[in-house]
């Protein structure tokens, strides 16, 4: 796992997915990556990592982004660009961040370590901030 903290943006995959994301001019990869942790059976870290990302991105499009900064200008510049859509992705998020948090090959890496609940507490956070 390519990560140095539990925050949302602190990993190489999420950061990879973010370079992807600001050259699209729609939500498909938003969407997609959620619908993907929905769809899989195996939910690997990567996609459930990208998930994550794609979730944060939304919620910034809905003026509830996350504390934790993650200095990118190419994605604050997408993000205004796209403000306000996917509001019909916001229930489907939430429930695939609980199947990130019950049933993940991302959930099983951070159970082996001793920052666990933080990254819990951190998605968690995350999921309260998509409540309309």
């Amino acid at each position: 796992m390519g990560a140095w903290g539990y925050g949302n943006f602190d990993n190489d995959t999420v950061l990879d997915w973010i370079g992807d994301l600001v050259e699209t001019e729609g939500l498909e990869l938003v969407s997609e990556f959620i619908e993907m942790v929905l769809d899989e059976d195996d939910l690997d870290a990567d996609t459930a990592s990208s998930a994550i990302g794609a979730i944060e991105v939304l919620a910034a499009l809905h003026n509830r982004p996350a504390t934790e900064q993650h200095d990118d200008e190419d994605l604050e510049e997408w993000i205004e660009q796209h403000k306000g859509q996917g509001a019909n992705l916001l229930e489907v998020a939430q429930k695939a961040l609980r199947k990130i948090l019950a049933e993940s090959e991302l959930k099983d890496l951070w159970e082996e370590t001793e920052h666990y609940e933080d990254w819990v507490n951190t998605v968690k956070e995350l999921e309260n901030r998509l409540v309309v």
